[in-house]
């Protein structure tokens, strides 16, 4: 929407604000006579981000009052426990409906609609990524199949893309953010064109990436890109490095950090152990081909460099107390969430064995099985102590084992460390009240109140703990 890249927006994780300044597709089109309509289908473009900006109806049923600056939750917080309980999604059905009915309002118009689905994201309410995938697709089709019926579909350009795919499997990751491969990297991007237009080549071959998508829909309506748009059009075919990144691993557990470049043929992935793959010849990224192509490797990773390195990260907009705490916690302006680690970070692709146990843990938690997840929690960080997120999870799997001493301890180790993490403060609030220890649960709820002001959850907590005192 802002055709800007992550590291020069400052959005690399969800919660993140959208920065003032930056101008949108939307606010373009809406100031040369459109009509503007966004139909939301998660928390995670919910508008309190600033992702409204240029929208006339921006249709986001969600609100969500704290996040999780160490592992990228999004939380509800309206009551009382769990923290974790989100109305975080709306069926697509709901979306598209809402979408039709804004559409019957304007017929005539000028319109500028985006229709966001997240049914694709677990859990699925199929038993199989197949049968949820074949849902979304009859979805879609009931939804082209309207546009038609009430005229839009002929003088309307339609863009279907996605933000990424899923792993399924494919390096040994299960769903998507973790790594830059192709498997998740590779996304549909397919373009309806007005009938009438100039005849248009069918197929692409030049790979693009979604920074190109907005500046490629203001060409053809021959609107002028803003100068702030890094992106190129895509309707000039030209070739353009595509750049990808994920920053989970560094954020969450304190690893690297993953950023790749695709030019042509070659795509080069840094990180502790550097990769570089042909896709023409490889496409499943199966065959490290560094070794061998050492000056390919060096004018990919030195392109790298050169975009990555002078962009400074932007603050969030909103308090400015705040957003300093928030980039703080990020790791921007202060020691990430670990402080200060000793020698390189780690490679994620040597800490995968451990990402999954965490996801095992994770779904012990949710199931209930306590302690079995207990027991993978430590485990974990039997071998990595400076894994945070694990010792996070672990004292509120503990509290919810009714185990508050133990629980206090490990919290207390993580707040020392990322003291700005809502629901660390909070859980360790609910650990000290469970042990009569009333003045410090006070302490924390504040704390969290602090970093969540609109948080019913914490302020209620302050009010029962203050009752007690």
């Amino acid at each position: 929407m802002t055709s800007t890249y992550p590291f020069q927006n400052g959005v690399e994780e969800n919660a993140g604000n959208v920065p003032p300044g930056l101008t949108t597709l939307a606010s373009v089109l809406r100031g040369n006579g459109y009509q503007t309509a966004a139909f939301i289908g998660s928390i995670f473009l919910e508008r309190e981000l600033g992702l409204d900006r240029g929208f006339d109806t921006y249709d986001s049923p969600f609100s969500f009052k704290a996040f999780s600056l160490l592992s990228g939750t999004m939380l509800f917080a309206g009551g009382p426990h769990n923290p974790y309980s989100v109305r975080e999604r709306r069926p697509g059905a709901l979306v598209t409906r809402a979408a039709n009915q804004w559409l019957a309002a304007h017929r005539g118009q000028p319109v500028f609609v985006f229709v966001h689905l997240f049914d694709m994201h677990r859990p699925w309410r199929q038993p199989s990524y197949d049968a949820q995938l074949a849902e979304v697709d009859r979805l879609l089709g009931g939804f082209q199949q309207a546009l038609k019926r009430d005229g839009w579909w002929d003088k309307s350009l339609v863009v279907l893309t996605a933000d990424h795919g899923e792993g399924l499997g494919d390096h040994g990751e299960s769903d998507h953010g973790y790594f830059v491969y192709e498997s998740t990297l590779h996304v549909p991007l397919i373009v309806h064109w007005p009938q009438g237009s100039a005849p248009l080549p069918a197929r692409v071959e030049q790979p693009v990436g979604l920074i190109d998508v907005a500046p490629s829909i203001l060409n053809f309506l021959n609107i002028p890109a803003p100068a702030g748009f890094k992106g190129r059009s895509f309707l000039d075919r030209s070739p353009r490095p595509v750049y990808s990144e994920s920053v989970y691993a560094r954020d969450c557990f304190g690893w690297s950090a993953l950023r790749s470049v695709r030019a042509g043929a070659y795509k080069y992935i840094d990180a502790p152990k550097p990769e570089l793959y042909n896709l023409e010849k490889d496409p499943r990224e199966l065959n490290n081909v560094i070794r061998t192509n050492a000056s390919e490797a060096a004018t990919l990773r030195d392109y790298l460099k050169k975009l990555v390195t002078p962009a400074p990260a932007t603050a969030p907009s909103g308090d400015p107390q705040r957003n300093k705490e928030v980039l703080e916690s990020l790791g921007y302006l202060a020691p990430g969430p670990h402080g200060a680690v000793a020698g390189p970070a780690a490679d994620p692709k040597d800490k995968l064995p451990e990402l999954l146990r965490y996801e095992d843990a994770l779904n012990l938690l949710e199931a209930g099985r306590y302690d079995a997840a207990i027991s993978v929690f430590r485990g974990i960080l039997a071998g990595d102590p400076r894994n945070l997120l694990a010792r996070r999870d672990l004292g509120v799997t503990l509290i919810e084992n009714k185990n508050f001493q133990a629980a206090r301890t490990e919290l207390q180790r993580v707040a020392a460390a990322a003291p700005f993490d809502y629901v660390t403060r909070y859980e360790l609030g609910i650990a000290d009240e469970s042990l009569s220890l009333f003045h410090e649960a006070l302490d924390q709820f504040q704390a969290a109140c602090r970093v969540a002001p609109e948080a019913e959850q914490c302020k209620q907590a302050v009010e029962r703990v203050s009752g007690r005192l």
